[in-house]
Protein backbone atom coordinates (compact mmCIF):
# COMPACT_ATOMS: atom_id res chain seq x y z
CA UNK A 1 0.00 0.00 0.00
CA UNK A 2 0.77 3.80 -0.68
CA UNK A 3 -0.78 5.62 1.91
CA UNK A 4 -1.98 9.57 1.95
CA UNK A 5 -3.39 10.53 4.97
CA UNK A 6 -4.94 13.95 4.67
CA UNK A 7 -5.95 15.33 8.04
CA UNK A 8 -7.32 19.04 8.99
CA UNK A 9 -5.32 19.53 12.38
CA UNK A 10 -1.71 18.76 13.76
CA UNK A 11 -2.49 16.12 15.93
CA UNK A 12 -5.26 13.98 14.13
CA UNK A 13 -3.62 11.95 12.66
CA UNK A 14 -1.50 10.50 15.67
CA UNK A 15 -5.04 10.38 17.30
CA UNK A 16 -7.14 8.39 14.61
CA UNK A 17 -4.60 6.17 13.13
CA UNK A 18 -0.88 6.68 14.76
CA UNK A 19 -0.73 2.84 15.90
CA UNK A 20 -2.07 1.72 12.63
CA UNK A 21 0.52 3.98 10.69
CA UNK A 22 3.65 2.91 12.65
CA UNK A 23 2.36 -0.70 12.00
CA UNK A 24 2.51 0.34 8.10
CA UNK A 25 5.37 2.04 8.09
CA UNK A 26 7.08 -0.88 9.66
CA UNK A 27 5.93 -3.65 7.28
CA UNK A 28 7.57 -0.79 4.80
CA UNK A 29 4.57 0.89 3.22
CA UNK A 30 5.15 4.65 2.72
CA UNK A 31 2.75 6.69 4.35
CA UNK A 32 2.36 10.97 3.62
CA UNK A 33 0.73 13.31 5.57
CA UNK A 34 -0.94 16.37 4.37
CA UNK A 35 -2.57 18.55 6.71
CA UNK A 36 -4.85 21.16 5.77
CA UNK A 37 -4.43 23.50 8.07
CA UNK A 38 -2.36 25.24 10.65
CA UNK A 39 -3.70 24.14 13.75
CA UNK A 40 -4.35 27.41 15.72
CA UNK A 41 -6.98 27.34 17.97
CA UNK A 42 -8.67 29.85 20.56
CA UNK A 43 -10.76 28.87 23.44
CA UNK A 44 -13.91 30.63 24.06
CA UNK A 45 -12.43 32.86 26.29
CA UNK A 46 -10.46 34.23 23.77
CA UNK A 47 -6.65 32.69 24.42
CA UNK A 48 -4.81 31.40 21.57
CA UNK A 49 -4.18 28.45 22.91
CA UNK A 50 -1.64 26.65 20.03
CA UNK A 51 0.13 29.19 17.88
CA UNK A 52 0.86 28.01 14.45
CA UNK A 53 4.78 27.81 14.79
CA UNK A 54 3.71 25.58 17.48
CA UNK A 55 1.96 23.40 15.62
CA UNK A 56 3.91 22.90 12.94
CA UNK A 57 6.78 22.55 14.85
CA UNK A 58 5.14 19.78 16.84
CA UNK A 59 3.79 18.29 13.66
CA UNK A 60 7.27 17.90 12.10
CA UNK A 61 8.43 16.28 15.94
CA UNK A 62 5.41 13.32 15.76
CA UNK A 63 6.44 12.60 11.99
CA UNK A 64 9.79 12.15 13.02
CA UNK A 65 9.27 10.10 16.02
CA UNK A 66 6.41 7.98 14.10
CA UNK A 67 8.22 7.67 10.73
CA UNK A 68 6.06 9.31 8.04
CA UNK A 69 6.35 12.47 5.90
CA UNK A 70 4.20 15.50 6.81
CA UNK A 71 3.40 18.72 4.87
CA UNK A 72 1.10 21.29 5.85
CA UNK A 73 -1.49 23.51 3.58
CA UNK A 74 -1.51 26.22 6.51
CA UNK A 75 -4.95 27.17 5.87
CA UNK A 76 -6.79 28.59 8.86
CA UNK A 77 -7.98 25.86 11.16
CA UNK A 78 -11.90 26.16 12.76
CA UNK A 79 -13.15 27.47 9.61
CA UNK A 80 -12.31 25.02 6.90
CA UNK A 81 -14.33 25.41 3.79
CA UNK A 82 -14.83 22.76 0.94
CA UNK A 83 -12.83 24.31 -1.86
CA UNK A 84 -12.14 22.32 -5.63
CA UNK A 85 -8.92 24.32 -5.31
CA UNK A 86 -8.50 21.89 -1.99
CA UNK A 87 -9.22 18.96 -3.46
CA UNK A 88 -7.13 19.78 -6.68
CA UNK A 89 -4.08 19.73 -4.00
CA UNK A 90 -5.34 16.12 -2.48
CA UNK A 91 -5.33 14.97 -6.58
CA UNK A 92 -1.52 16.34 -6.88
CA UNK A 93 -0.54 14.51 -3.81
CA UNK A 94 -2.16 11.61 -4.68
CA UNK A 95 -0.35 11.26 -8.21
CA UNK A 96 2.87 12.58 -6.50
CA UNK A 97 3.15 9.23 -4.53
CA UNK A 98 0.91 7.09 -6.50
CA UNK A 99 -1.35 6.54 -3.24
CA UNK A 100 -3.50 3.89 -3.88
CA UNK A 101 -5.02 4.40 0.04
CA UNK A 102 -6.63 7.52 1.17
CA UNK A 103 -7.37 7.83 5.17
CA UNK A 104 -9.19 10.72 6.49
CA UNK A 105 -11.29 11.63 8.86
CA UNK A 106 -15.26 10.13 8.99
CA UNK A 107 -17.43 12.14 7.42
CA UNK A 108 -19.83 11.91 10.77
CA UNK A 109 -17.59 13.52 13.04
CA UNK A 110 -19.48 16.78 14.46
CA UNK A 111 -16.24 18.88 13.60
CA UNK A 112 -16.88 20.87 10.81
CA UNK A 113 -13.03 20.58 9.58
CA UNK A 114 -12.76 17.08 10.13
CA UNK A 115 -16.26 16.88 8.00
CA UNK A 116 -14.75 18.98 4.81
CA UNK A 117 -11.52 17.15 5.20
CA UNK A 118 -13.57 13.67 4.44
CA UNK A 119 -15.87 15.27 1.91
CA UNK A 120 -12.68 16.78 0.06
CA UNK A 121 -10.88 13.46 0.31
CA UNK A 122 -14.14 11.63 -1.12
CA UNK A 123 -14.00 14.19 -4.06
CA UNK A 124 -10.69 13.28 -4.94
CA UNK A 125 -11.01 9.51 -4.39
CA UNK A 126 -12.33 8.59 -7.71
CA UNK A 127 -8.99 6.49 -8.97
CA UNK A 128 -8.08 5.37 -5.75
CA UNK A 129 -9.03 1.95 -4.41
CA UNK A 130 -8.70 2.22 -0.90
CA UNK A 131 -10.84 4.85 1.16
CA UNK A 132 -10.55 4.39 4.77
CA UNK A 133 -12.17 6.59 7.46
CA UNK A 134 -10.88 7.26 10.97
CA UNK A 135 -12.16 8.00 14.66
CA UNK A 136 -10.42 11.18 16.16
CA UNK A 137 -13.25 11.23 18.68
CA UNK A 138 -15.94 10.92 20.52
CA UNK A 139 -18.10 13.91 18.86
CA UNK A 140 -20.01 12.35 16.31
CA UNK A 141 -23.46 11.95 14.57
CA UNK A 142 -23.85 8.38 14.69
CA UNK A 143 -22.88 5.14 16.36
CA UNK A 144 -19.25 4.24 15.17
CA UNK A 145 -18.90 1.30 13.94
CA UNK A 146 -15.74 0.20 12.35
CA UNK A 147 -15.41 -2.73 9.65
CA UNK A 148 -11.62 -2.80 9.33
CA UNK A 149 -9.01 -3.03 12.40
CA UNK A 150 -5.59 -2.73 12.87
CA UNK A 151 -3.58 -4.46 15.53
CA UNK A 152 -1.51 -1.61 17.29
CA UNK A 153 -0.50 -4.02 20.42
CA UNK A 154 2.74 -3.71 19.22
CA UNK A 155 2.69 0.25 18.90
CA UNK A 156 0.62 1.51 21.32
CA UNK A 157 3.50 3.28 22.85
CA UNK A 158 4.80 5.04 20.23
CA UNK A 159 1.10 6.63 19.45
CA UNK A 160 1.44 7.80 23.10
CA UNK A 161 4.68 8.78 22.41
CA UNK A 162 3.60 10.74 19.50
CA UNK A 163 0.72 12.40 20.93
CA UNK A 164 2.77 13.70 23.39
CA UNK A 165 4.79 15.13 21.10
CA UNK A 166 1.73 18.09 20.76
CA UNK A 167 3.04 19.27 24.46
CA UNK A 168 0.36 22.00 24.43
CA UNK A 169 -2.70 20.08 23.84
CA UNK A 170 -1.19 16.96 25.81
CA UNK A 171 -0.85 19.05 29.43
CA UNK A 172 -4.33 20.42 28.66
CA UNK A 173 -6.31 17.28 27.86
CA UNK A 174 -3.67 14.37 27.90
CA UNK A 175 -5.22 12.78 30.62
CA UNK A 176 -8.33 12.53 28.99
CA UNK A 177 -7.07 11.20 25.42
CA UNK A 178 -5.29 8.59 27.32
CA UNK A 179 -8.21 7.67 28.85
CA UNK A 180 -10.27 7.64 25.77
CA UNK A 181 -8.24 5.95 23.65
CA UNK A 182 -7.21 3.36 26.30
CA UNK A 183 -10.88 2.59 26.23
CA UNK A 184 -11.36 2.52 22.88
CA UNK A 185 -8.26 0.61 21.96
CA UNK A 186 -8.66 -2.25 24.18
CA UNK A 187 -12.41 -2.45 23.05
CA UNK A 188 -11.60 -2.31 19.23
CA UNK A 189 -9.22 -5.20 20.19
CA UNK A 190 -11.83 -7.65 22.00
CA UNK A 191 -13.67 -7.52 18.84
CA UNK A 192 -10.95 -8.04 16.59
CA UNK A 193 -9.17 -10.77 18.73
CA UNK A 194 -5.90 -8.88 19.89
CA UNK A 195 -4.93 -7.03 22.60
CA UNK A 196 -5.65 -3.19 21.21
CA UNK A 197 -6.48 -2.22 17.86
CA UNK A 198 -7.58 1.24 15.77
CA UNK A 199 -11.06 0.61 14.12
CA UNK A 200 -11.61 2.16 10.76
CA UNK A 201 -14.94 2.47 8.55
CA UNK A 202 -14.17 1.44 4.74
CA UNK A 203 -15.54 3.65 1.64
CA UNK A 204 -14.15 1.15 -0.42
CA UNK A 205 -11.31 -1.46 -0.47
CA UNK A 206 -10.17 -3.07 -3.07
CA UNK A 207 -8.32 -6.76 -1.71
Amino acid sequence: MRILAVIAHPDDLELMAGGAVAQWLAKGYPVHVLTLTDGVWTSPDGKRMRTKEEALAEENKAAELLGYTVENLGLPAMDLQYRDSTVVEILQRIDKMKADTLLCPWDNDQHHDHEMVARMVMAASKRVPRVIMGQINHYLRHFYCPNMFVDITDTWDQKIDALKCFEGQWSRAGEEWYKYLDETTRYYGRIAGVERAEGFITRKFLL
